[in-house]
């Protein structure tokens, strides 16, 4: 969220027409509503256990001079315009916090009927208001400050352990400065490590893995100045034959449906185009399941190619981008679906 804050990238929604605005405008309104009663909320609580605490110190106040009054805690407050990176404590619980236009237009868009283009503003509404207690009770802002960090230690080892069982590389960026994406899906379905790992594990790591959108879409924007908003997506396929022989597609398929309705659905408008690629006929019986519990948005941005696309790819990046193993010159380091 935010992940344009502070960047000199001029406007991002310059383009919407009057109406748009209009609709924007209304929301960000229905949602700052949101956003003061939480704050003021908030400050009532801590308001009361201050007093409480005032309580317990009023006992031995003869002790002290006037000079030393207890002095009551103060909680840590909201920044008064919309940032990237904040600590987590200083968010109320239902995980509200200033949000610039552009946030608040991805949930708008993400409601949007796909036809009539109609919106839906209190359905974005409340699909906004869900994704931000989300992020609270799942700690998605100190995930931000990890991936944030330098450090590889402050990666959990569970997190690391599921990027080696489910391999996908951030490759470089298309001819529209977005962020590409390749994954070795059909390597996922074959290995079937659905179980290698708790639900909970699973989840934390997709988590980091949304949340790398925000950091990979940032440096973009910074990068080259201009609004990145959207990744690119490539999965290849190529093991789905035998994990449908062996059977472990099967168990790969419910763990992916849990995380995109318990988490994918809140973070809605990250994904430009999803191009699949080495998917065999036999597979399209298994791809047919996964595209039901996808959201109908993101269905219709999938292309799908029985071999490697390689001119595809070329419209989409440069070679440099494009892993060497289907054609290209990238020869960044792109492992293996390892063993559990």
């Amino acid at each position: 969220m935010n992940h344009l804050c502070g960047l000199d990238v001029g406007d991002p929604l310059a383009a919407l027409n009057d109406h748009e605005r209009r609709v924007l405008a209304a929301f960000r309104e229905r949602y700052e509503f949101h956003l003061k009663t939480a704050v003021r909320d908030s400050a009532d609580a801590n308001d009361g256990d201050n007093d409480d605490e005032e309580k317990k110190d009023s006992s031995s106040s003869h002790q002290q001079s006037s000079n030393d009054d207890h002095e009551p805690t103060k909680p840590n407050s909201l920044p008064l315009q919309p940032t990237y990176t904040l600590p987590p404590s200083s968010l109320p619980p239902s995980g509200l916090r200033p949000l610039d236009d552009v946030t608040l237009y991805r949930y708008l868009l993400s409601d949007r009927h796909h036809k009539h283009l109609t919106f839906h503003p209190e359905t974005s509404l409340q699909r906004l208001l869900s994704a931000l207690r989300f992020r609270q009770t799942h700690q998605a802002d100190l995930i931000v400050r990890n991936l944030a960090s330098s450090s590889p230690t402050d990666i959990p080892p569970s997190v690391l352990r599921c990027q080696t069982l489910r391999i996908a590389i951030w490759a470089g960026r298309d001819r529209h400065h977005r962020p590409v994406v390749f994954e070795r899906l059909g390597q996922f379905f074959q290995k079937g490590h659905a179980s290698a790992a708790t639900f909970e594990e699973w989840m934390e790591s997709y988590l980091y893995f949304l949340e790398r959108h925000f950091v990979e879409m940032r440096r973009a924007a910074e990068a080259t100045g201009r609004p990145v908003q959207r990744i690119v997506y490539f999965a290849d396929f190529q093991g789905v034959v035998s994990s449908i022989l062996n059977r472990k597609i099967w168990t790969i398929v419910p763990l992916l449906k849990h995380l995109v309705r318990t988490v994918e659905c809140h973070y809605p408008e990250i994904v430009d185009h999803i191009i699949l690629f080495n998917v065999p006929r036999m597979a399209s019986a298994a791809y047919n399941v996964v595209k039901g519990f996808l959201d109908p948005v993101t269905a219709e941005k999938i292309e799908l190619f029985a071999g490697v696309p390689l001119e595809r790819f070329r419209e989409c990046m440069g070679e440099e981008v494009i892993p060497k193993e289907y054609g290209g010159r990238n020869e960044m380091e792109y492992p293996q679906t390892g063993d559990a």
